[in-house]
């Protein structure tokens, strides 16, 4: 059994361990949500054999995006997880890397409210 699990409460080692399909983690604050997120991609990685590259982990924040890959770094070595951040972060990357399909140059600026006006 993974070293992964150590410490982890019941309900927490089953979200872990739950690997095929989307799992909903509903908890309160400080709860350990986070912890539970890192720990599952952590134990996907060295149980499944799945590539850190084929993994994507979204947040609301700049700071929750940079605090999930400094964890999943040192969870995980210095693995790189090129989908870890937030939903506007990944979706620009996306659309830079695929946009020549809709027939747009991938240089494109995204304005704000403001700059609509």
């Amino acid at each position: 059994m993974s070293d992964l699990l150590q410490g982890l409460n019941e309900a927490q080692s089953s979200a872990v361990q739950h690997t095929q399909g989307p799992m909903l983690a509903l908890a309160g604050a400080g709860t350990g949500k986070t912890h539970v997120l890192i720990t599952r991609i952590a134990y996907i990685v060295e149980t499944q054999g799945v590539s850190p590259e084929n993994i994507l982990a979204v947040t609301f924040t700049n700071k929750a995006a940079n605090e999930m890959r400094e964890r999943l770094a040192q969870k995980c070595g210095q693995a790189h997880f090129a989908w870890c951040g937030t939903f506007h972060s990944i979706a620009v990357r996306m659309l830079r890397r695929y946009i020549h399909v809709l027939g747009y140059e991938k240089d494109f600026t995204i304005i704000d409210m403001d700059d609509q006006v």
